[in-house]
């Protein structure tokens, strides 16, 4: 068993071997049996990485306390102790759940428009998250409500579309949430929410679960799904959906987008989804995505998709959807696993759309077989397309095509670690004539001992990809191109268990360029990219 700050690497000795954490031995003589620890780095002072809301009311909602906020981060410690979050100086009143990752607070008086911040015990601050104070309502929902919405007498889940205005929060409490509430002419939906129920900018509409409870939308039929941005007389802007789980059919989330218009960004806009539990059945070939992404301004933070899809997997499932020329796109530090679909991460749409500045980093892309999904997808893209893919970890995906595909556009492939990938193609595939251009920094290449390391198809041509300071292992040289690679063992912690960090030998430390800090500035667990004046090859930094 590790102590705290160690993590389990393997056994060695020659009676036990392997990384599984129990080994049993009968002892018939003198034996020796190794069991290798290896440090898990710590992250600097308690970086704040996200929050559901961005802005709420400091008054009304329970007890006349306000709005509840929720922030994840790294090292916040296991209990709170003289630890403090303040809200633009002002402490705020209460906490109602804290964890080393993850904490949740009621505003109070005290908190002002300005940045939340956590000082821990040690006096250390972190950085801060910008957040307005501002007017609106606080209610309260419950699957069999009747009451007004006040914290003692939730309302039902239809009265709350009713209510549904610029700068209003509905905190769902638990249960199941199965029927169709409020506006039905768009197809079978928990909700569609149009025009009448948008926000604004700096007064969104929130939907949240309650904190510390399973608040569970449902589709209410065999197609469709949970929550809808367009019902057929428009879209819904400006909405925040956070903290709940959502099971859909074809879409647990959707934009409302129209993907055969020729009109870009035509679905809803600015939308805030953080911190669900997402999936969908996946019947048929739906030619959509779990979340779906039809407009500018999308944050998509902490969330958890997975248990998606069949056998034999359909490969126009995907479970992020990002279409119709969505820009200013952040996805970060979500989790897909056990998903059974073609590309996880899809930005494409059957008309080529000018994509721009679409972020996606600090996620993790992981499938129990390699046959069952592939990773992210820069598809039909027009020129001018572009963005970064940072600080990913993907391991035993593949489908027999790639981790990550270009088929368009300009983009910045910095910082991450891919493993264990199915491709006869090339771990980074350029795919396609499209002009496609990428700069691929700092990235861990580990193959599965056949699949070549980047390559290109179909008129794809490697001319336009700067490569440079990547680890390649396990499948001969490095591409002729990266004149300052690694070629070695990168030293996982416990790649078999998923665990990508560097232990502290390993040859990818200090060995990448420090050009990626333009984009990059820290890794997945919140260290600070540059330690010791270097950048480390990998989605993990080893601080020192």
């Amino acid at each position: 068993m590790p102590v705290s700050g160690y993590a389990f690497s393997g056994w060695s000795g020659g009676v036990c071997s392997g990384t599984a954490s129990v080994c049993s031995v009968t002892v018939t003589k003198a034996l020796t049996v190794t069991a290798t620890f290896a440090a898990i780095q710590s992250s600097d002072a308690a970086p704040l990485l996200y929050s559901d809301l961005d802005s709420g009311p400091n008054t009304g909602g329970k007890d006349g306390k306000g709005a509840f906020v929720t922030v994840w981060g790294k090292n916040f410690g296991s209990v709170r102790g003289t630890s403090l979050i303040t809200v633009g100086g002002g402490a705020v009143d209460n906490y109602v759940q804290w964890s080393d990752t993850k904490i949740t607070f009621q505003l109070g008086a005290n908190a002002k428009t300005g940045s939340i911040e956590l000082k821990n015990a040690a006096g250390q601050v972190s950085n801060g998250l910008p957040f307005t104070v501002r007017a609106g309502q606080i209610y309260f929902v419950s699957p069999t409500g009747v009451g007004n919405g006040d914290f003692a007498s939730p309302m039902s889940a239809a009265a709350a579309y009713g209510k549904m205005v610029p700068g209003s929060t509905f905190y769902y409490r638990a249960g199941v949430y199965s029927g169709t509430y409020g506006d039905k002419n768009w197809g079978q939906w928990n909700y569609t929410l149009g025009p009448d129920q948008k926000g604004t900018a700096g007064n969104n509409v929130a939907l949240i679960g309650y904190p510390a409870e399973v608040a569970e939308f449902r589709a209410p039929g065999s197609s469709y799904g949970g929550i809808v941005l367009n019902n057929g007389l428009g879209v819904s802007d400006y909405v925040t959906i956070a903290n709940l789980t959502v099971k859909g059919a074809d879409v647990a989330i959707g934009s409302g987008a129209c993907t055969t218009c020729t009109t870009p960004k035509n679905g809803a806009s600015h939308v805030r989804i953080v911190g669900n539990m997402l999936s969908a059945s996946y019947i048929g070939n739906t030619a959509t995505g779990v979340v779906s992404v039809g407009a500018d301004g999308f944050r998509i933070f902490g969330n958890e998709f997975k248990d998606t899809g069949v056998d034999p997997t359909l490969n126009n499932n995907h479970a992020l959807y990002i279409q119709v020329g969505s820009s200013d796109v952040d996805v970060g530090w979500n989790s897909f696993h056990d998903l059974k679909m073609g590309h996880v991460i899809q930005v494409h749409t059957d008309n080529a759309f000018k994509y721009e500045n679409v972020r996606i980093h600090d996620n993790v892309l992981s499938a129990t077989a390699t046959a069952n999904s592939r990773g992210i997808n820069v598809g039909n893209v027009s020129p001018g397309s572009w963005g970064a893919i940072y600080d990913n970890v993907l391991y035993n995906l593949g489908q027999s095509f790639s981790a990550i595909n270009l088929a368009g556009g300009d983009w910045k492939i910095y910082n991450n670690t891919m493993y264990n990938i199915a491709t006869p193609y090339g771990m980074l595939l350029i795919n396609g004539a499209g002009g496609q251009t990428a700069q691929v920094y700092n990235n861990i290449f580990y193959s599965d001992g056949s699949s070549p390391y980047v390559g290109a198809v179909n008129g794809g041509s490697l001319s336009g990809v700067v490569l440079s300071n990547n680890l390649y292992f396990n499948k001969g040289a490095a591409p002729s191109g990266d004149s300052a690679a690694v070629t070695t063992n990168p030293q996982f912690v416990n790649a078999s268990a998923g665990n990508f960090r560097l232990q502290t030998g390993s040859p990818a430390i200090d060995k990448g360029t420090g050009v990626v800090t333009s984009v990059v500035t820290r890794d997945v667990d919140g260290n600070s990219r540059t330690q010791n004046g270097s950048v480390d090859i990998g989605a993990f930094e080893v601080k020192r």
